[in-house]
């Protein structure tokens, strides 16, 4: 949380920090994707908690939309629900219901615990503002108690339907029990005609599936199993339910099953992104089974679908040697994205290209830095380790660090921390290690440089041009670093253009003390 006046201000994290340029810079469609992609991966109530923010900022949007509102009849049925809680409370409460139990209540032990629940999901509006999930499984639970078994399946589609603008729910049959006191009766007669009911759904046309096909998926787990998943996923091919068997499987700890899973969900799904967390799940069987192959499990998934995690995973995964490292990248350059310009930037620098390292980060833009594909965080302190002999402030460290992360990871929940899972390497040794025995020459130190400063002169425009006041201080730490690793030969030179840049923004006071707090932490001076 910043501070006023001169009180010192703790760094964000890069990727924190240039979250917003990223959003710019992703055009609405290839927004709506990213969106997608991220709920999915995403647990039950992180995911309920994004859906909020989101539904709450639709309707805010200048488009008009708002969501459905509930039906006259779904009103007037809470109601219904609400009175007979009420009713059903005051029942439970009375001295007939307290007494001991004779013959003739044997019937009323399921009606009992079907008032319980309805009283539970319908009497506490307090509860139903903590979570609208736990709102939405609270009326989905009132309807599947109060409507009859033959009727039952039609009216839970009905009923979630109807609330589908207000939350959704990816579990009903678990949601509907963690907010019910009681057993849901009937449970396993239901599970049957549950599962005709969503087999008649229609699918979805494109890769994403629908929240019936999901639906459909829990039911069949909780009947079959494992294998239930597997006929789904060998059916459909749909990569959710190809991925889902996976997870299964991993949940139950059982390696080999993984592996073999894997491989088959891998030639069933063809999407990149889907084989890439397929592969990922391949890999971890391997690391899990001690397997020698699981350097080429890793390259497999990073070839799928390329990221910094998994390159780093590949690169790393027989030790830190300086060949081994080398020869890896020098590899997988060629079969590198051309659009993946911080992995290519990585591996130029890795396999001894140090001024097409510099090249890359040259032809950078200025804004969109947090773009997984933006070599800014990762190029820049690389370069900057080059030319301070392997020793950069801690704020270009934390920039390493955290470029070398997956972003899905700040979404992980507590319970599931003891779960293993692939291990990445950090990136800051590695590239220490690999880059202490590059010897730069003069051109090479000229053109590294040179980028460094291209850079954070794109950087500063790009920033102050567009008022980003929450950049300013990585704006100017950037400038700072360029002063700090000039070479003797080149250190008046790069001060003079530090100068310069600083009295083209003199209007900018905060850019300015930024400057001086960047230089200070660095140990260096811009004089006035």
């Amino acid at each position: 949380m910043r501070g006023r006046g001169r009180v010192a201000r703790r760094r964000e994290p890069a990727e924190s920090r240039e979250v917003d340029q990223a959003l710019d810079a992703m055009s609405a469609p290839a927004l709506r994707a990213a969106v997608r992609a991220v709920l999915d991966q995403l647990d039950d109530d992180v995911k309920d908690s994004v859906i909020d923010t989101l539904m709450t900022r639709g309707t805010k949007a200048r488009s008009g939309w708002r969501p459905a509102r509930p039906s006259a009849r779904v009103v007037e049925e809470a109601r219904s629900f609400a009175d007979a809680a009420r009713h059903m409370r005051r029942r439970l409460s009375s001295p007939e219901i307290t007494r001991a139990p004779g013959p003739s209540s044997k019937r009323s032990c399921r009606e009992s615990r079907a008032l319980t629940s309805i009283s539970a999901s319908t009497s506490s509006s307090r509860r139903c503002s903590e979570s609208t999930r736990g709102c939405v499984a609270q009326y989905a639970a009132s309807v599947f108690i109060t409507t009859p078994l033959g009727e039952r399946a039609d009216a839970i589609i009905r009923a979630l339907e109807q609330v589908e603008g207000v939350g959704t729910l990816s579990s009903p049959i678990t949601d509907m029990e963690d907010v019910c006191a009681g057993a849901l009766p009937d449970l396993g007669a239901f599970l049957p005609l549950w599962v005709k009911r969503l087999e008649r759904c229609r699918p979805s046309k494109d890769e994403w599936e629908t929240e019936h096909e999901r639906w459909l998926r829990e039911v069949v787990y909780r009947a079959d199993g494992v294998e239930g998943l597997e006929r789904i996923a060998r059916k459909t091919r749909r990569p959710q339910s190809c991925l889902a068997w996976c997870d299964a499987l991993v949940d139950r700890g059982d390696w080999t099953a993984v592996m073999s899973a894997s491989d088959v969900a891998a030639r069933l799904v063809c999407q990149s992104h889907w084989r890439g967390e397929i592969l990922d799940r391949r890999a971890l069987a391997a690391q899990e089974l001690g397997r020698p192959d699981l350097s080429r499990r890793l390259e497999a998934a990073w070839r799928a679908a390329p990221t910094l995690p998994r390159l780093l995973r590949w690169l790393a995964a027989d030790g830190h040697e300086r060949a081994a490292i080398r020869a890896k990248a020098t590899k997988a350059l060629p079969r590198c994205p051309k659009t993946a310009a911080r992995q290519i930037g990585l591996l130029r620098a890795l396999a001894g290209d140090v001024s097409g390292a510099a090249a890359v980060l040259a032809r950078s833009l200025g804004l969109g830095w947090s773009n997984p594909d933006h070599p800014g965080h990762t190029l820049f302190p690389l370069l900057a380790t080059l030319l301070s002999n392997g020793t950069i402030g801690d704020a270009l460290v934390s920039e390493l660090e955290t470029t070398s992360r997956d972003p899905l990871e700040s979404f992980a929940m507590t319970d599931e921390e003891h779960k293993p899972t692939l291990t990445t390497p950090a990136i800051v040794p590695l590239i220490q290690n690999a880059c202490s025995s590059v010897a730069l020459n003069d051109p090479d130190r000229d053109a590294v440089l040179d980028a460094m400063r291209v850079a954070a002169e794109k950087r500063v425009e790009g920033i102050l041009g567009n008022s980003r006041r929450r950049h300013y201080g990585h704006a100017a730490l950037l400038v700072a670093a360029c002063v700090a690793y000039a070479s003797q030969k080149r250190a008046t030179e790069i001060l003079r253009w530090a100068v310069t840049l600083r009295q083209q923004h003199w209007r900018r006071h905060a850019f300015r003390e930024e400057l001086a707090r960047a230089c200070g932490s660095l140990g260096v001076s811009i004089p006035a």
